[in-house]
């Protein structure tokens, strides 16, 4: 388990952690059940980075720092795969097009829309709740389950994965994960959420898994399998989605119900 958690941290961030992991792809694939797991302690690490942020700023400000915070410590991972899957499903070319877009580095002009509302979303429903007069502690605990909900989203897509590409990219390594990893991962992931939010972050958590079945539905239909690309692309949407029926959820009447 620990060489794993090591090798999701040198894999999905920039933290330096100088061990040396042999057979990286089959740790990969062999302690996919701990992923959330990983997900959840790096997401306390940045809850506790914005924990002190609104020691300093109120509460909005910081929340928009702990978003910086998090491209800056993930290097902006998935918000890459984000842009480059925008640009190439919304490209309106053929399939095989789409794919060479993706691949492409360059930044288009649907890429750059979905990395701005992403971020006047995320942005956005941190500071309605903030206005709602959310406390810092309960701030806290939120952001730290939306960062686990990168991996745990992910997770998600590994379910009987096929690779869309060609040539073995990386997303091939992700083929064959046993169903059971998934399980107990997303498992730990509803428990995790249940006892740091409660019924309300357990219906936003029933609502990811709804998009993530959509979404692959999706995807599978378009490429009939998954690339790099649309794997980490729903890292980020599940935090939107999960945060969005979250903050809808206790922006309303049900907020005080559950």
């Amino acid at each position: 388990m620990l060489k794993g958690l090591i090798l999701y941290a040198q894999f999905f961030t920039r933290i330096s952690i100088p061990v040396e992991i042999q057979h990286p792809e089959e740790k990969f694939k062999n302690n996919i059940q701990y992923f959330s797991l990983f997900g959840i302690i790096l997401g306390l690490i940045e809850a506790g980075i914005f924990w002190i942020w609104c020691q300093i700023f109120p509460i909005w400000f910081a929340w928009i720092l702990f978003l910086i915070g998090d491209g800056i410590i993930t290097g902006g991972f998935h918000l890459d795969a984000l842009a480059d899957s925008a640009d190439g499903i919304f490209s309106s070319r053929t399939v095989d097009k789409m794919l060479t877009i993706m691949k492409d580095s360059r930044l288009g002009t649907m890429g750059t829309l979905a990395l701005l509302y992403f971020y006047a979303i995320m942005i956005g429903l941190g500071v309605c709740l903030s206005n709602a007069g959310f406390s810092i502690s309960k701030m806290s605990l939120l952001a730290a389950v939306v960062v686990m909900y990168a991996k745990t989203g992910i997770s998600f897509n590994f379910y009987k994965m096929k690779y869309a590409g060609k040539g073995g990219g990386l997303a091939s390594i992700w083929e064959g994960i046993s169903t059971w990893r998934i399980v107990f991962d997303q498992i730990f992931a509803m428990v995790v959420t249940f006892l740091l939010l409660g019924i309300s972050g357990l219906i936003s958590y029933v609502a990811v898994f709804i998009v993530a079945v959509l979404y692959r539905r999706y995807i599978y239909g378009l490429f009939s399998g998954m690339t790099g690309d649309t794997v980490g692309c729903f890292a980020e949407i599940s935090q939107v989605v999960f945060l969005l029926v979250y903050v809808g959820i206790n922006l309303s009447n049900l907020g005080g119900m559950l």
